[in-house]
């Protein structure tokens, strides 16, 4: 069985929107939709909630945000795979099935699909990189007819795993706040920890990307914090240096430094070090670059 778990957060009519697609499209693949309403008061879980689709649990979480969310949801999931997926997308006929060929790879961690706009078909991404050291993701555009590949990073609006391979990596990070890197964590965490992350282009995810954050506010500081804690995680000292200089522009690092000192980032950060198959270095030399070799 697959896992589909939506963190919703006032998601309006975008939420039934999402569990619609998902019932149209997913095919004969025995599934369940697990949406974790995590404190909406826009009355989008409780229409869902009335119409009581099947198929379809409503979990209560409450001010969680998406990392914790999305944890909660796994340990209510009945299946061995978890799709983690926003509440405001469309995905593409025989989505699941195509998933099911990547993930059969046990090298693969972790899985995402192409992405485009939900108001239009194109331009299409599928899976990104960091450029340089402000860490800002770039899209790679899907080659034609390349089948699935391995790539530095993807996004979260929708991440697939074998449910072992999930708890194996640690599941996402409770550490981080509300919203913002808790996704690009679990990809670098994917790759160092010694499995591999891979897109699967014959699965497309039309996906609202927000202009601004009009559902709910987001603390610039505290996701300047969640992309620090990502650093401090991983990082050297010297590439945490090279990044700190790349984003001292940011206002909002000396208050984010000072809540991460008073954090649990360099207990979980000793323990991750001792788990790693693979270094910061190896990644940016061997994977953070164009896409790896096809699957």
């Amino acid at each position: 069985m697959v896992s589909i778990i939506l963190p919703a957060l006032n998601e309006g009519a975008m939420l039934s929107m999402t569990v619609d697609s998902i019932a149209r499209h997913s095919g004969t693949v025995p599934h369940e939709v697990l949406v974790v309403d995590d404190g909406s008061t826009d009355g989008s879980v409780d229409a869902l909630r009335a119409t009581r689709p099947p198929g379809v649990r409503v979990i209560r979480g409450g001010g969680l945000g998406v990392a914790r969310a999305r944890n909660l949801g796994a340990r209510h999931a009945r299946g061995d795979r978890l799709v983690f997926m926003d509440a405001h997308c469309r995905v593409s006929p025989g989505w699941l099935e195509a998933f099911d060929e990547v993930m059969a790879d046990r090298r693969v961690g972790m899985c995402g699909p192409s992405f485009t706009k939900l108001e239009t078909p194109e331009p299409r991404g599928c899976g990104m990189y960091w450029a340089d050291y402000t860490l800002d993701p770039c899209w790679f555009e899907p080659p034609d007819g390349a089948g699935a590949y391995y790539v530095p990073l993807t996004t979260g609006a929708c991440q697939v795993f074998r449910r072992e391979a999930f708890d194996a990596l640690g599941r996402y990070d409770a550490g981080f706040t509300r919203w913002g890197f808790e996704d690009v964590e679990m990809c670098l965490r994917t790759w160092l920890l010694g499995y591999r992350v891979a897109v699967q282009p014959d699965v497309t995810v039309a996906h609202y990307f927000r202009e601004a954050r009009d559902n709910y506010e987001v603390d610039d500081a505290a996701v300047t914090y969640n992309f620090l804690r990502m650093v401090y995680l991983h990082f050297s000292p010297t590439r945490i240096q090279q990044v700190r200089e790349a984003v001292r522009g940011n206002p909002h690092v000396a208050v984010a430094q000072d809540r991460l000192a008073d954090s649990d980032v360099f207990d979980r950060r000793a323990a991750l070090l001792a788990r790693r198959a693979h270094d910061d270095a190896w990644f940016f030399d061997e994977v953070n670059g164009s896409p790896a070799a096809v699957l």
